[in-house]
């Protein structure tokens, strides 16, 4: 399988990338003008020194190597590989970064062959660094879809299953049960460069953050397994009571916005909504709220500051936050997982058994799922029941 080209949009023109395939290419035809019929890779005279050799190890070599490339087939293969995935990394990483990192990954693929190779063979060519441009490539775009050519026919793939499945099949597997000469190792070991740097430069936003890479999809993964295990749970509310909690701001309609302070504060709210960085979106929304309660926002940010609110526990501003997202109105299976959740907090967190009874029947017609429609019925019963003895209390 050949990969092709991408559907990710380029935001740069990736003159760094052209001038690292440029670079490979003009060496490849320099150091092959007058091949060595002695040598097994072809070299000109004098080449073969600036191969990586463990028996002669010199520190330039884990540079010069990756630009050495031993035919047609194995520059070609490179080149197209470093074009698919090398655009899109520079143009997210700027021209300088993008070309340290080239290096370094390939002089860490070149570590890591060394120190697994067995019989001491020397290694050439630019899949080290390659590989490490596609580990970041990974973490960066695990959802861009990658044009594959197979024998007559293309078709496409997300980028996590193409690479995930060149290190499986093609360098785990090859590094574990076949004797050839291709260095695995050096693949793995820049796979796993390109990854982890991935990992750190999204972690410390060395890069622009993006609503598709990796860390942006495992939180939203973790919101969604906490909302869903939170809407499956079963409980009885009445079991454990709670001491009712002040009421929750509701908000009717739009409102103007026209304090300063206000719209700054909005407008940071929504800038760490971008940046996925919800901690700080949800606590300068506290901020807001306590100062602004009319405050209004857009209908997703407010949905995923409630996410993060109720993941963090405080219940009474996730709820005012739900609320709001709910009077934008609409339809819909996602006003009803929101009714649902904000049922369940009324019921179990803040002891507003009318409002959850309410939530609840108003999206008990509209769900087919069996399960979930049991769930309801049942909290239902026991909110009712709930009810009916309060008021004969009364």
């Amino acid at each position: 399988m050949i990969p092709v080209g991408t559907d990710a949009p380029q935001r740069r023109t990736p003159y760094m990338n052209y001038f690292l395939i440029a670079a490979c290419v003009v060496i490849y035809l320099i150091s092959h003008r007058t091949t060595s019929p002695a040598h097994p890779y072809g070299l000109a005279h004098g080449w073969a020194r600036f191969m990586l050799n463990p028996r002669h190890l010199e520190m330039v070599q884990f540079v010069t190597y990756i630009f050495l490339h031993a035919n047609i087939m194995h520059i070609l293969g490179n080149m197209i590989f470093l074009w698919v995935f090398g655009n899109q990394v520079n143009d997210r990483l700027g021209h300088l970064a993008y070309l340290f990192f080239f290096l370094a990954g390939g002089i860490l693929a070149g570590c890591g062959q060394v120190l697994t190779s067995a019989h001491g063979n020397p290694t050439l060519g630019a899949s080290g660094s390659i590989a490490a441009v596609a580990g970041l490539f990974l973490v960066l775009c695990p959802l861009v879809n990658i044009r594959v050519w197979f024998f007559v026919i293309i078709f496409e793939v997300a980028s996590f299953w193409f690479v995930l499945a060149q290190i499986l099949l093609f360098d785990v597997y090859g590094a574990f049960t076949r004797n050839d000469d291709v260095a695995h190792w050096a693949h793995l070991t820049g796979y796993l460069t390109g990854f982890i740097t991935g990992i750190v430069i999204l972690f410390l936003r060395l890069v622009p953050r993006d609503h598709y890479d990796l860390l942006s999809l495992l939180n939203r993964y973790r919101r969604r397994a906490a909302y869903r295990q939170m809407v499956s749970r079963g409980y009885n509310p009445f079991e454990k009571p709670t001491p009712p909690a002040a009421g929750v701001t509701r908000i009717a309609g739009p409102v103007s916005v026209a304090n300063p302070e206000m719209t700054r504060l909005a407008s940071l709210v929504q800038q760490h909504r971008r940046e996925h960085d919800l901690l700080r979106a949800a606590a300068v929304y506290r901020d807001l709220m306590e100062k602004f309660p009319d405050a209004r926002l857009p209908r997703d940010t407010l949905l995923d500051v409630a996410n993060e609110l109720m993941l963090e526990k405080d219940f009474k501003r996730a709820a005012g936050a739900y609320e709001m997202v709910l009077s934008f109105g609409g339809t819909g299976a996602d006003n009803d997982e929101i009714k649902q959740i904000l049922g369940i907090i009324y019921a179990r967190y803040l002891s507003d058994s009318a409002r959850a009874l309410q939530l609840f029947e108003s999206i008990i017609d509209h769900i087919h799922d069996a399960q979930r429609k049991a769930f309801l019925q049942a909290e239902i019963a026991a909110l009712k029941a709930g009810v009916a003895h309060d008021d004969e209390r009364g």
